[in-house]
């Protein structure tokens, strides 16, 4: 049934506006600066939906990065464990940029080496490979859902702080025809952590915090968000726009700030949802991420999230990592506008707000 919140509603959504634009911008992962680490936290190959990921190279010199697809497809626990756990397994690749040079590739079909290839003209199968190779990007395996994350190295292989990278992802709906006929989009722009000039090039790469056993020189990145600040439609909510038959439905997708390539293994986050509604009343729920988090919100609370329980159509949600030995985590949003048949999707990122004052870390395997 609609809702109809008048003046009220239009007074929240102008006051979540100005909180926004007008509030300290204290965050230290952008999209709108190239960093040294870049991250891509929500890539699908499902077979009915795939992502093209582009990255580019903003400066006047070579670059050099090395990526890793974590793959957090479910699978059935180890025993005694019971139910499903994510796969995290880690595919990693190299590739290099000339000046100025951007790139892309469709998550199933990877990149190939081929520097003669035919002029891109229709179809994704050639256009996948067209431009200068920037080295072999291997697939995705089937049904994969997870994030890829690069990181800007020098010839070696070794971690820099260049800042010299951007990136951005399509998710793309595949209709009948498969890759090569696309339907609904929706888009995203990569997250770019900056690095500094305290970088010692090993393999700990330390994200904000102080001196510490790992951190020797402390931090050798900006640090990751102590809030993300997400303002959504409560679930099951009719889009005005669309009608009372309508719904909208919000899927997040996290990630965890620290990561162990080396040992492959995940990391677990406790997130804390703090959701305030048009009378600023509050609601609160939890959840805990480990490797990858996607879910429709209703599926971390199914009250809290939802349009009856907290009479409202607009909703302001803060996600915070509630324990400091956890870590940090980063995420992006997606929202699903449904009025049958057919539904609208648009990706989008998220404010962030405060750094986190202890570190990160991402550790990946040493080089030769």
């Amino acid at each position: 049934m609609a809702r109809k919140w008048g003046l009220r509603s239009a007074w929240f959504r102008a006051l979540m506006a100005v909180a926004i634009v007008a509030g300290p911008a204290f965050a230290e992962v952008t999209t709108e600066r190239p960093g040294s680490i870049i991250i891509w936290p929500k890539i699908i190959a499902s077979g009915t939906r795939d992502t093209i990921i582009q990255i580019s190279n903003v400066s006047n010199s070579m670059v050099h990065a090395h990526c890793f697809y974590v793959n957090a497809a479910l699978e059935p626990a180890p025993p005694p464990q019971q139910g499903l756990v994510p796969k995290w397994q880690e595919v990693d690749f190299d590739i290099w940029l000339t000046k100025q040079q951007p790139t892309h590739w469709v998550a199933s079909l990877g990149r190939r080496i081929f520097p003669l290839d035919p002029e891109c003209t229709t179809t994704v199968d050639e256009c996948n490979d067209a431009g200068l190779d920037p080295g072999r990007v291997p697939p995705v395996p089937p049904d994969f859902v997870g994030e890829l994350k690069c990181i800007e190295v020098d010839s070696s292989g070794a971690p820099i702080s260049g800042n010299h990278l951007k990136g951005e992802a399509t998710l793309v709906v595949l209709q009948a025809g498969g890759t090569n006929d696309f339907g609904d989009v929706s888009k995203y722009s990569a997250l770019a952590v900056v690095g500094l000039d305290t970088n010692d090039a090993n393999n700990v790469l330390c994200l904000g915090g102080g001196v510490t056993s790992q951190c020797v020189r402390g931090a050798e990145y900006n640090a990751c968000p102590q809030t993300t600040l997400l303002t959504n439609f409560a679930t099951h909510a009719d889009n005005p726009q669309l009608g009372d038959k309508s719904e909208v439905l919000t899927e997040v997708t996290i990630v965890p700030c620290t990561e162990n390539f080396e040992a492959q293994k995940p990391s677990s986050v406790v997130v804390q949802f703090q959701v305030t509604n048009e009378f600023e009343e509050t609601f609160s729920a939890s959840t805990t991420v480990t490797c990858w988090g996607n879910f429709e919100l209703s599926e971390v609370n199914s009250v809290v999230f939802d349009v009856d329980t907290v009479g409202s159509r607009f909703l302001q949600t803060r996600m915070i990592p509630i324990k400091d030995s956890s870590g940090g985590i980063l995420a992006v949003a997606e929202e699903f506008h449904r009025l049958a048949p057919i539904t609208g999707r648009a990706a989008f990122n998220l404010y962030t707000i405060g750094e986190r004052a202890t570190a990160d870390v991402i550790t990946i395997p040493e080089g030769p």
